[in-house]
């Protein structure tokens, strides 16, 4: 579907504000999601006063680290508005990322962001093993990455992915930058329609981390190759 006239794309504002908005989204697109949950039991079922503090705490640790990269000037951001319902619904995070040595890739998957009360064991077996999996792939190679892009379920199929794309891809291809995301079965179709292909996947079953039979968590590894922009500026 066509972008709507009332909905407009413009760069996140880098403020703690706009870090709570893009959380909002985030947690509304997670849903339904059947691995979220399991990534962050819940500590205090019967003590609701604690769990509700636990979570306000958890938020505004988010919103701070989420900030720490919009301030970042590898990391773009930009957020869709509908001005009919004056509510921000989708945003996208694009970043411009270096290659690493063998050890770099060690040290920062050392380092990455492991917060209080996720369940780190699960995390390591799933977006953990997509990390290293990205290591050995990209290597030294600098590369544009699309690391998030989350619109409200009552937004979707309404033209506001495709809108988020459109920068990144061109801005890759204007570098002359190979991009890299990680897909679940929801958003695959949206990034091969802009060249993105499937060179890898990890699927881990979840049942013996507390889910139902037959629940996975599988992320697909995606790899687009620059496109010439001769042609375009002839």
């Amino acid at each position: 579907m066509a972008f709507e006239d009332s909905f407009v794309i413009a760069p996140l504002p880098k403020t703690l504000e706009a870090a709570k908005s893009i959380r909002e989204i985030e947690s509304s697109a997670h849903v339904d999601s059947v691995t979220v949950p399991l990534l962050w039991p819940r500590a205090h079922k019967d003590e609701v006063s604690v769990q509700e503090k636990s979570q306000e705490e958890r938020a505004k640790q988010q919103d701070a680290h989420a900030l720490n990269f919009m301030i970042q000037p590898e990391n773009y951001y930009f957020v869709v508005h509908d001005k009919a319902a004056n509510m921000d619904v989708a945003f996208v995070w694009w970043q411009n990322c270096k290659g690493r040595t063998e050890a770099e890739w060690a040290e920062v998957y050392r380092n990455r962001y492991r917060p209080a009360g996720c369940n780190n064991a699960l995390m390591d077996a799933t977006s953990g093993v997509r990390f290293l999996k990205r290591a050995k792939f990209l290597g030294d190679r600098d590369f544009f990455m699309l690391k998030e892009l989350y619109v409200r379920p009552e937004y979707q199929r309404r033209g506001i992915g495709s809108k988020c794309m459109e920068w990144g891809v061109k801005t890759a291809d204007e570098l002359g930058l190979p991009a890299y995301t990680e897909a679940s079965e929801k958003g695959l179709g949206l990034y091969t329609k802009y060249g993105f292909e499937e060179f890898d996947r990890v699927t881990v079953d979840l049942e013996p981390w507390g889910g139902k039979e037959g629940q996975v968590n599988s992320f697909g590894l995606l790899f687009r190759q620059a496109k010439s922009t001769s042609a375009s500026e002839d």
